[in-house]
């Protein structure tokens, strides 16, 4: 069994208390709510990084991918200067879109300036956005991952399935509550990196993860990226 008490940094992403929606749906009166706004409600600048919802600013001459949805854009530009491992690229923009089975990663080095804006309204896998207002470094373990109230018997562990999906990070101690104990553990330690992890601060209920191979991140490799939604 691995150090339970092992640090691993994280970068937090921060998400905005406003949840703006395609402006084309049509919320019924009884759901609507202050922090519940249609997208043309708020102001985006180009680039800032967010998770979900309609807008997504493009590098030029990339199309929307037709079979996936857009599910979070990364200034790297803000987000590099807290990576203490260098691993990701300095500049420009990581995009991810998925369909919650396969998803896409695309990384580009064009300036928030040089991006297009593109509007594309559903009601599919993350119809709705959060701009992410800020980021910040925190650590973890998998010690926190075990909940002495969950032990019923001498044969309980209290390791807690749930532990963990409540944030939205970069790097990290994978989440997924379908897994056990060990195979948590068989991806934190091996060569694979959380490269995204939406969480419920953003979804309510499930978690995205987005695992990419160390060597592929070092040598800005993107194409080889594995996907998984966990939802109890």
């Amino acid at each position: 069994m691995r150090n339970l008490e092992t640090p691993f940094e994280i970068i937090r992403l921060i998400p905005d208390t406003v949840d703006y929606y395609p402006a084309s749906v049509v919320i019924p009166p009884i759901l609507q709510q202050e922090n519940f706004v249609p997208h043309t409600a708020v102001n985006i600048p180009m680039g800032q990084s967010r998770i979900g919802g309609p807008v997504v600013d493009l590098p030029v001459g990339m199309e929307y991918p037709s079979d996936l949805y857009f599910a979070c854009q990364l200034d790297l530009e803000a987000i590099s200067v807290l990576d203490s491992t260098g691993l990701l690229p300095k500049r420009g923009q990581l995009l991810f879109f998925t369909d919650l089975d396969k998803g896409k990663v695309v990384h580009t080095n064009a300036a928030n300036t040089d991006l297009v804006r593109t509007i594309k309204e559903h009601e599919e896998s993350f119809w709705n956005g959060k701009l992410i207002t800020d980021f910040s470094t925190e650590t973890e373990t998998l010690a926190a991952r075990f909940d002495p109230s969950l032990i019923e018997d001498e044969d309980e562990t209290g390791w807690d399935y749930f532990a963990g999906e409540e944030k939205s990070k970069v790097f990290g101690i994978y989440t997924h509550c379908q897994m056990q104990q060990e195979e948590i553990e068989g991806i934190t330690f091996s060569s694979k990196i959380l490269l995204l992890q939406i969480g419920e601060d953003f979804t309510e209920e499930g978690v995205l993860s987005v695992l990419i191979e160390r060597e592929d991140l070092q040598n800005g490799v993107f194409g080889n990226c594995e996907f998984a939604w966990g939802q109890s």
